[in-house]
């Protein structure tokens, strides 16, 4: 009898619940700090969420989304735009306060990046499309390599992840390997620089799958490429899709376009400042909406939050932040710095050790020189004596035969 009892009570506890999901989510629907909920989003076109992602061995860390753009494609139009989101854009993740939005993969993986993605851009994401490192380098080998022209000498050594970037300036045929080091070089442009390589890298990959002798080659290349893929992205989709971005490429280009904002250190931490106002507005181009009163004034809340947010942190309250990670990256910027300067100090003994090799061959070179030049002046001394002995012999000689003849 208890036991029927407690089963009807679980059984009324459970239709409460649901009920209670249902409530919520009609009248207090998952608002995003804009103040739009998910059904006001953006959503005219197809919006797939691609990631590129950093993934770690150690169990404790999933990795980070090291690339980020959304492919945003009409079937019907035959039309296709790339956004690209820098890595370091400063974002609030939900669930873990302010933070690089790369962050929001080793808190929730794909699908808190999606959730994130959403609620910074206002447009609502259909699909997903996630390669990791090593796949990216077996997709890049399985299409034969990409040309590209590379716009300068680059260098980069990462003491913390342990990778070095090398690649000399001028037209390269670059296999996965190569690849990799240009999409993730940075330089003095920070993550625009690698935003504007990755998008050069996209189209220089998409014109080599786009060719007539590659197109031949693709069905049986299919079936590798997407094992090395993951996505929820329906194969008529993909097919449509590369139709569309087939059409693009060749009759008048991908359109490409990067979050606008600018980079700027915050508690000595290095992001990228997305400008929310003028990035609702490209939204709404991109997506072919009009940019309603709504809309606009979703942006200008969203504006003055990250504002409210900065102004907190700059003042000593970080509250919002996310500490767990923000302390990580402090560590890990120390950490690189002194490897780093133990690096450079090895560099400088090292160049120690090579300037007294070439001073010690310097020294060796002039003591043979001049062990050489005090030989010759000893053979010269003693060719001049025989020479003097000799004529002396003459000359005696000489003497003792007319002395004789005498």
């Amino acid at each position: 009898m208890r036991g029927f009892i407690t089963g009807k009570l679980l059984a009324i506890v459970g239709v409460l619940c649901v009920i209670g999901y249902i409530v919520m989510q009609v009248f207090f629907p998952d608002r995003g700090m804009d103040s739009l909920s998910p059904s006001e989003r953006l959503a005219l076109k197809k919006n797939i969420v691609v990631l590129g992602v950093d993934e770690r061995p150690e169990e404790y860390d999933k990795g980070r989304s090291d690339t980020l753009f959304v492919v945003m494609f009409d079937a019907a139009k035959k039309h296709a735009s790339l956004l690209s989101i820098p890595r370091d854009t400063r974002v609030r993740i939900p669930g873990h306060g302010w933070d690089k939005i790369n962050h929001a993969y080793a808190y929730g993986g794909r699908e808190l990046t999606q959730k994130t993605t959403e609620e910074f851009l206002g447009v609502r994401i259909n699909n997903y499309v996630m390669v990791n490192f090593k796949s990216f380098i077996g997709l890049v080998d399985a299409i034969g390599g990409v040309d590209i022209d590379v716009e300068e000498d680059m260098y980069y050594k990462d003491t913390w992840d342990g990778f070095t970037v090398d690649i000399k300036k001028g037209k390269q045929h670059m296999d996965g390997k190569t690849a990799i080091q240009y999409v993730r070089y940075r330089d003095e442009e920070g993550d625009i620089g690698r935003v504007r390589r990755q998008q050069r890298f996209l189209m220089s990959a998409y014109e080599k799958i786009a060719s007539a002798d590659m197109l031949l080659k693709v069905p049986g290349l299919a079936k590798q490429l997407t094992g090395m893929v993951k996505t929820d992205l329906p194969l008529k989709d993909m097919i449509s899709l590369g139709k569309v971005l087939h059409s693009m490429v060749k009759e008048k280009g991908l359109a490409v376009a990067t979050v606008p904002g600018e980079g700027r250190y915050i508690d000595e931490i290095s992001y990228y400042i997305p400008d929310i106002r003028a990035m609702r507005e490209q939204m709404a181009q991109m997506q072919g909406a009009d940019m309603t009163e709504r809309y606009k004034s979703a942006a200008e809340v969203m504006s003055q939050e990250y504002d409210s947010a900065i102004k907190k942190v700059e003042s000593g309250d970080k509250s919002g932040e996310n500490k767990d990670l923000i302390a990580d990256e402090k560590k890990k910027r120390e950490a690189e710095k002194a490897k780093q300067l133990q690096l450079n100090a090895e560099d400088k003994a090292q160049a120690r050790k090579s300037t007294n090799i070439v001073v010690d061959e310097k020294k060796k070179k002039a003591e043979a020189r001049a062990l050489l030049k005090k030989q010759r002046a000893e053979e010269k001394a003693q060719a001049k004596k025989a020479k003097e002995a000799k004529k002396a012999a003459i000359e005696e000689a000489k003497a003792t035969e007319i002395s004789n003849t005498k």
